[in-house]
């Protein structure tokens, strides 16, 4: 029986390390001195090496299992008051699997949560949220929302509101799209926000940002570096050459050879010269229209990130550190989700350490060399759970009949 119970304990061990390595970091979680719920902040570093909608990060405890979290832009706001319609734009029509609803953030304003309205209906779909400033290129913002219900009685005047968290942006437009797997469409009636919703942005300056200058007749290039792909919102650049100017400029992502418009907007002598953007890229290109003008100099380029937060509850003494870094992995689903109402928005918060190399994802590079298929493992596993389960229960009858 000892034989068997330890063989289960490794077993199991086992288990926890394979669902490890799939993730390629790892940054320790500060520890804490009281059980309770905490902000963990998402440094920069962390982001540049996650992917794009945070699907693959994870908190993993001392005992080797993960630990249910939700972002910190998910904690509800309290007493919601005037609703701000996104208008619908850019109409297209709707193939036979999908409806689509395309809503205008025309003030360019940084939100992380969008309501929809619906008609009452108690079906299940998944939603994806995705992101553009053109309706020309569009980014993921979050993937497999789960549809709520409107529930046995409905809502009145049969609408009933579906929340959408998703981390801070400032999209111009909002692609909201419900996979209806060939089934009847739903029909999405307006999205918006409410105004107490509206988010004071907090930001976190990157590091290392280098930025170089070219001038020809008509425009000014100004491209901008980064060590790694970090998730930028906000670029401020610093203007000489002119008392006075105001200058049209488009902002570009580069990647290789292909760039991508991310928005054009203006810099002018009485403005902050602020460029609010949405993209995860390592240089940015910076097209000023100087058009007879002589060219401004651009003597300095700060960028920024929205801060990001998980919420999670940490015991005292336990030690945690996040995962990250798995470009396959998809978003978990944690009841707490379901209990935010619970939680406070002023939660203490926890600092990270630095990211770390996972050497369990090491491991895994390691086995693949030799041709072992992951499917292959986990067959090889179930088949000695099914062998240990026998035993046992051989055992178990064994003892009976000799108390008998």
């Amino acid at each position: 029986m000892n034989k068997i119970l330890l063989t289960l304990i490794l077993l199991a061990n086992s288990t926890c390390l394979l669902a490890q390595q799939t993730f390629k970091y790892k940054a320790n979680i500060g520890k804490v001195d009281t059980s309770a719920f905490y902000r963990i902040s998402l440094l920069p570093g962390v982001l540049a090496k996650s992917n794009a909608d945070l699907s693959d990060i994870r908190i993993l405890n001392q005992s080797g299992k993960f630990v249910p979290y939700i972002f910190g832009s998910q904690l509800p706001v309290k007493e919601q008051q005037s609703f701000i319609v996104f208008p619908q734009t850019g109409i297209a029509k709707q193939p036979d699997t999908t409806t689509t609803f395309v809503a205008e953030n025309k003030g360019h304003l940084t939100i992380n949560q969008l309501y929809l309205k619906l008609r009452n209906t108690s079906v299940d779909r998944i939603v994806n949220l995705a992101g553009s400033d053109d309706l020309a290129n569009w980014y993921a913002i979050k993937e497999n929302i789960l549809l709520s219900k409107a529930g046995e009685e409905g809502s009145t005047g049969g609408i009933y509101e579906q929340l959408l968290n998703f981390p801070a942006s400032t999209y111009q437009y909002f692609k909201i799209q419900v996979n209806n797997n060939r089934k009847d469409a739903v029909a999405i009636l307006q999205a918006g926000i409410y105004k107490i919703q509206l988010v004071k942005p907090a930001y976190t300056e990157l590091p290392d940002v280098k930025f170089t200058q070219r001038d020809s007749a008509k425009a000014s290039r100004i491209f901008i570096t980064f060590n790694e792909a970090y998730p930028i919102n906000k670029l401020k650049l610093g203007v000489a050459g002119a008392k006075y100017y105001k200058r049209a400029i488009n902002i570009y992502s580069i990647d290789g050879k292909k760039r991508n418009l991310l928005g054009d907007t203006e810099i002018s002598s009485v403005g902050n010269n602020e460029l609010f953007i949405s993209a995860k890229t390592k240089k940015i290109l910076l097209e000023v229209a100087n058009e007879d003008n002589p060219p401004l100099n651009i003597s300095a380029v700060t960028a920024y990130q929205l801060d990001q937060t998980l919420v999670a509850y940490l015991d005292k003494g336990n030690n945690y550190h996040l995962l990250f870094g798995d470009t396959v992995a998809k978003t978990p689903v944690y009841d707490l989700q379901f209990f935010t109402d619970s939680l406070q928005r002023n939660l203490p918060i926890v600092k990270l350490g630095n990211v770390d190399n996972n050497p369990l994802f090491q491991h895994k590079t390691a086995a693949t060399s030799h041709n072992i298929p992951t499917w292959l493992i986990w067959i090889a596993i179930i088949a000695v759970l099914g062998l240990l389960a026998f035993l046992t229960l051989k055992m178990t009858k064994e003892v009976r009949q000799r108390k008998k």
